[in-house]
């Protein structure tokens, strides 16, 4: 996660600067880099439906299965204005990351807290740090859970 966050935040050298500008906006960034990952847990959480429930002018039985996605939930534009954009600044950020309830990661806190202190460290000491390669080659990791990046190349 650290390195999809380093490269989300350097593929627009605008949402760099900005943290660099004001670095009160780190936390509210980590949230939003959280919200936006789309491959974050990318293999969804099935729910067994036990009455009849309309969702989109659909009908879904009882007894059935359904799959869950965070990532559609965090990219509602019903609860998020702007869903598809990134907000370093968007405040409150009430994404579904890491679940909701009985539901919730357990290391969510110790997540945020290395987002956090690994970007604090980065802007602080390489301001400059950019991207060595075009955002378009950096090559996904497949078959992990949360997803990633076989790397990130960076220069400063």
């Amino acid at each position: 996660m650290i390195g999809k966050m380093a490269a989300m935040l350097l593929s627009r050298r605008e949402r760099w600067e900005s943290l660099l500008a004001d670095p009160a906006l780190v936390d509210p960034a980590v949230e939003e880099v959280l919200r936006f990952d789309a491959n974050l847990g990318s293999t969804g959480m099935h729910r067994h439906i036990t009455e009849p429930v309309e969702i989109g002018g659909t009908t879904i039985e009882a007894g059935s299965t359904v799959l869950a996605l965070m990532q559609a939930a965090n990219r509602d534009e019903d609860a998020f204005t702007d869903a598809a954009e990134m907000d370093l600044a968007r405040t409150p950020n009430p994404h579904l990351t890491f679940g909701a309830g009985p539901h919730s990661c357990l290391g969510q806190s110790l997540a945020r807290v290395e987002l956090r202190t690994v970007l604090g460290a980065l802007l602080e000491r390489v301001p400059g740090l950019e991207l060595a390669v075009p955002a378009d080659d950096l090559r996904r990791r497949e078959g992990l859970l949360v997803g990633g990046l076989e790397e990130v190349p960076v220069r400063w």
